[in-house]
C-alpha cells in the first residue's frame, strides 16, 4: 500500500514539474505575439496532466477536453448561448474551410479559431509525448534542452525578457532530470523502495541546485562577447535579414528599437478604404528616441477602455477648423495585426455589438475587444467618422514657444538621449535661430531635409553599429534613406530645439482605384505604403503633421486666413510709394558694354573668372536637370494638367504620358494599339491603371463622350501613372 501510494505521489511530484516545464513555452506568447489569454491554455495542459496523473479512462479525458477547447471558442469568437446549434455549425463550416487552406498551404489566410483550434492539438500532443517520456523513457533531458533553446532565442531576438525564466526552468528542470534518474537507477541496480529513499534524494540535490543558483546570482558577470545579433535579423515578421547582415524591413511591424537596413518592396495587400479625400492612415505613436529606434516610455502602461462609438483623442483643439467626413476600410485577412488603422481626427469607428477598443494611452494604438474580457478580434471591414483639419498657417506662426504646453506633453516629447552627438543639436540651432516661431522652425528643418544632399533611397540604407547614432549617421554620413531615416532626424532635430514632436507610423494614402460616385473613391494600400511621418505639438492647436521625407507630399490642408491679413488697401498711395531719391543727372547717360553693366547681378564683369564660373555652373545645372528629367519633368506634367478643366485637356494630357512612358524607356512599338500598349504597361508596373485610363480615352475619342468629364473620373489614374514613371 505504501510502496503504491510512494509511487503514486512521485507521479504527481513528476507532472507538477512537467506542467511548470510546459508552462514556460506559454509564458512568452503574451509579450512577443498578439496572443491574448494564454490562461486558458495554461489551464487546459493542466487539465490534461491532471487527467493522465488520476488514470482517468481516456474517453472520459478525451470528451472533457473536447468539451472544455468547444467552450474556449464559443467564449473567445462566437456569440449567443453556447448549446445553441448555430454557432457550433459556424465553428464546423469554419474548420472546412480552412482545412482547405491549410492543403493550398495559404497559411496566412487561416482564421483565429482554427489557428486556436489547432494550438490545443499541439499542447494535447505534446502533454501526451512528455507523458511517455517520463513514465516510460524516465527521461526529459531533450525537452529540457529544446526548452532552453527556445527560451534564451526569444530573449535574443524579441523583447522578451527571460532573465528569470532562465532561472526558473533550470531549477525545475535539474530537479525533474534527478528524480527520473533515480528512477532509472532503481530499475537498472534493482533497488528495493526504502522508505524516505526519494526524500534522502531530493534534499541533497535540492541543495546543490540552490548552491549553484546562488553562485550563479552573485558571481560577477562578464560582458557580452558578441554583438547584439537584433539589429541585423528579423523583428516580428516586419523585417528580413538582406545579404550582407543588415536589416531588410517589409510593411509594419511593432518593432523599432533598431531602425536602418533595406526596405523590400512588397505589394501584399493590407487594406481597401473608401474615403472623401486622400490623407495618411495611423496605426501608432511612438515617444522615446533611443539613438537606435523608437520605443514607448510607459511600455506596461494600462490600456484605456473606450466606447467605439465615443473616441476621445487628442489630435487639434477645439477651435482648429475641421471637416467631418467618413471613411469605410476592409482590412485584407492576411493582415496578421488585430489593430484599428485609422485617420487622424478619428471620432467614431463601427464595430461588432459587445465589443469595446482598448486604447494605449501612449501609443494610441487601438484594439478591438469583445466585451467581458473575451479577447481581441480583427476588426475586419469597419466604417469610421473623423475631423480632417484645416491648419492656418497665421496660428501656426503665433506659435513662439511651450507656453500653454501641458508638462507631461513638453517632458515626453522633447527626450533625448543624453549621448545625442553635439554636432545634431548645433544643427538645430543652425537650422532654427534665423526663425520665430514654432511653424517657420519645423518648415525650416523639412525643408533642409528635402535639400539635394539628402537622397531617397530603400534598398542601400545603413544600420548604425556599436555606439552609432542613427539620426547623426544619417545627417552627416550617409545622407540616403527612407521615411523613417527622414522623419526620425527631423523629430531630433525638432527636440534639440525644444519643440515638442513625436514619430507616427502607419500608412500613405495608397493608390487610386476608382471613382465611386459622388465624392467617394477608393484606395488600395498595401505593405509598400507602410509609412511614418512626424506631428508638432502646438500650444492651442494641437498636433499637426509634417512631411520631410523625399518625394512624399504632406495630404493634409496649410492655409492662410485671408480675413485676418492686413492688405495693402488700407494704406494711401502715398503710404504705400516710397519717396524716390533724386537721381544724379550724370547716371543718366547710357554706359557702355565694357562698363560693370546693371544686367549682370553682383557687378560681375564679362570676361573675368566669376563669368565663366556661373557659366560653367549653369551648364552644369543644365546637364543635371536633363539627366534628370524623368525625376522632376512628371511633377512639371502634373502640375500643368491637374487643373486644366477644358475639352482637350484629356488628349493633351494623355499625349504627354505617352511621352513620358517613351523617355522611360517603355517605348511604343511601330503599329501597336493604344490597347496593346496599355497592357505592356501595366505587365511592366504590374497594375491595370494603364488599361483603365486608355479604356476610359478611348471611350472619349471615340465615342464621342464628354472628355471633360471622363477626365475628372479618371484623372488619378493617369497621376498614379506619372508618379510611378518618378519613383
Amino acid at each position: 500500500m505504501s510502496e503504491n501510494f510512494e509511487k503514486q505521489t512521485s507521479a504527481y511530484i513528476y507532472y507538477g514539474f512537467a506542467f511548470l516545464l510546459l508552462w514556460e513555452w506559454l509564458r512568452p506568447l503574451q509579450d512577443f505575439t498578439e496572443t491574448g489569454n494564454t490562461a486558458v491554455f495554461v489551464l487546459f495542459i493542466g487539465l490534461s496532466f491532471l487527467f493522465i496523473s488520476i488514470k482517468a479512462r481516456w474517453y472520459i479525458g478525451a470528451l472533457v477536453k473536447i468539451f472544455y477547447i468547444l467552450f474556449v471558442q464559443h467564449l473567445l469568437f462566437f456569440e449567443g448561448s453556447f448549446f445553441s446549434p448555430a454557432w457550433l455549425g459556424m465553428f464546423l463550416g469554419d474548420i472546412s474551410n480552412n482545412s482547405v487552406l491549410m492543403m493550398e498551404a495559404r497559411w496566412m489566410e487561416i482564421s483565429s479559431p482554427f489557428r486556436t483550434l489547432l494550438f490545443f492539438v499541439l499542447l494535447w500532443l505534446l502533454v501526451y509525448l512528455i507523458n511517455y517520456w517520463i513514465i516510460f523513457q524516465k527521461r526529459i533531458m531533450f525537452f529540457f534542452i529544446i526548452t532552453i533553446v527556445y527560451v534564451t532565442v526569444l530573449d535574443t531576438f524579441t523583447e522578451y525578457d527571460a532573465s528569470f525564466a532562465i532561472v526558473r526552468i533550470v531549477v525545475i528542470g535539474f530537479v525533474l532530470i534527478g528524480l527520473l534518474y533515480l528512477e532509472r537507477l532503481k530499475i537498472l541496480e534493482r533497488i528495493k523502495r526504502e522508505r524516505y529513499m526519494t526524500v534522502k534524494w531530493v534534499l541533497p540535490l535540492s541543495a546543490l541546485i540552490g548552491c549553484a543558483v546562488l553562485v550563479g546570482f552573485l558571481a560577477p558577470k562578464a560582458e557580452p562577447q558578441w554583438p547584439d545579433p537584433v539589429p541585423y535579423l528579423t523583428a516580428y515578421g516586419s523585417q528580413e535579414e538582406g545579404p550582407n547582415g543588415t536589416v531588410n524591413k517589409i510593411g509594419y511591424g511593432p518593432n523599432d528599437e533598431q531602425l536602418g537596413g533595406a526596405f523590400v518592396a512588397d505589394d501584399t495587400p493590407v487594406f481597401t478604404a473608401v474615403a472623401e479625400d486622400r490623407h495618411y492612415w495611423r496605426v501608432e505613436t511612438k515617444d522615446v528616441y533611443t539613438g537606435k529606434g523608437w520605443d514607448v516610455s510607459d511600455p506596461d502602461a494600462d490600456s484605456v477602455q473606450m466606447d467605439p462609438e465615443n473616441i476621445s483623442i487628442l489630435s487639434t483643439e477645439e477651435g482648429v477648423d475641421t471637416v467631418q467626413l467618413t471613411a469605410s476600410v476592409e482590412i485584407d485577412n492576411r493582415y496578421r495585426y488585430d489593430h484599428v488603422i485609422y485617420p487622424a481626427g478619428i471620432k467614431s469607428v463601427t464595430l461588432p455589438r459587445d465589443s469595446v477598443l482598448d486604447v494605449n494611452p501612449l501609443t494610441e494604438l487601438m484594439t478591438p475587444r469583445l466585451a467581458e474580457n473575451r479577447g481581441n478580434f480583427s476588426p475586419g471591414s469597419y466604417e469610421t467618422v473623423y475631423e480632417f483639419p484645416d491648419f492656418k498657417i497665421d496660428e501656426l506662426r503665433n506659435v513662439s514657444s511651450n507656453n500653454g504646453v501641458p508638462d507631461d506633453i513638453r517632458a515626453r516629447y522633447t527626450q533625448l538621449p543624453e549621448e545625442l552627438p553635439q554636432r545634431v543639436r548645433d544643427l538645430a540651432q543652425e537650422l532654427t535661430s534665423d526663425n520665430e516661431n514654432y511653424y517657420d522652425k519645423a518648415k525650416s528643418i523639412e525643408t533642409y531635409l528635402g535639400g539635394s544632399q539628402f537622397t531617397y533611397e530603400t534598398t542601400d540604407v545603413a544600420v548604425p553599429r556599436g555606439e552609432e547614432d542613427y539620426v547623426d549617421q544619417f545627417l552627416f554620413e550617409t545622407f540616403k534613406g527612407y521615411c523613417d531615416n527622414f522623419s526620425t532626424s527631423m523629430i531630433v532635430l525638432l527636440r534639440a530645439a525644444d519643440i515638442p514632436a513625436r514619430w507616427v507610423k502607419g500608412y500613405s494614402d495608397g493608390a487610386f482605384v476608382q471613382n465611386l460616385g459622388g465624392n467617394q473613391k477608393e484606395y488600395k494600400i498595401t505593405n509598400n505604403n507602410a509609412h511614418s511621418w512626424v506631428e508638432v505639438y502646438f500650444s492651442g492647436i494641437g498636433w499637426v503633421p509634417f512631411e520631410p521625407t523625399k518625394s512624399f507630399s504632406n495630404p493634409y490642408d496649410f492655409t492662410f486666413n485671408i480675413d485676418s491679413e492686413e492688405t495693402a488697401e488700407t494704406e494711401t498711395p502715398e503710404q504705400s510709394q516710397p519717396e524716390r531719391e533724386p537721381v544724379p543727372e550724370e547716371n543718366n547717360t547710357p554706359q557702355s558694354s565694357s562698363s560693370n553693366s546693371s544686367s549682370w547681378p553682383f557687378s560681375i564683369q564679362i570676361g573675368s573668372t566669376a563669368f565663366y564660373l556661373i557659366l560653367l555652373a549653369g551648364a552644369l545645372i543644365l546637364f543635371i536637370l536633363y539627366k534628370t528629367r524623368l525625376k522632376w519633368m512628371p511633377y512639371v506634367i502634373l502640375y500643368t494638367y491637374k487643373h486644366r478643366k477644358d475639352e482637350r485637356v484629356y488628349g493633351d494630357a494623355y499625349a504627354a504620358l505617352l511621352k513620358q512612358l517613351e523617355r522611360y524607356g517603355l517605348k511604343r512599338q511601330e503599329g501597336q494599339t493604344l490597347r496593346d500598349y496599355a497592357r505592356y504597361v501595366d505587365s511592366f508596373f504590374d497594375v491595370r491603371d494603364m488599361i483603365r485610363l486608355t479604356a476610359s480615352y478611348e471611350k472619349s475619342l471615340y465615342r464621342g463622350d464628354n472628355s471633360k468629364e471622363e477626365w475628372i473620373k479618371s484623372k488619378e489614374l493617369w497621376e498614379n501613372l506619372i508618379k510611378k514613371i518618378s519613383s
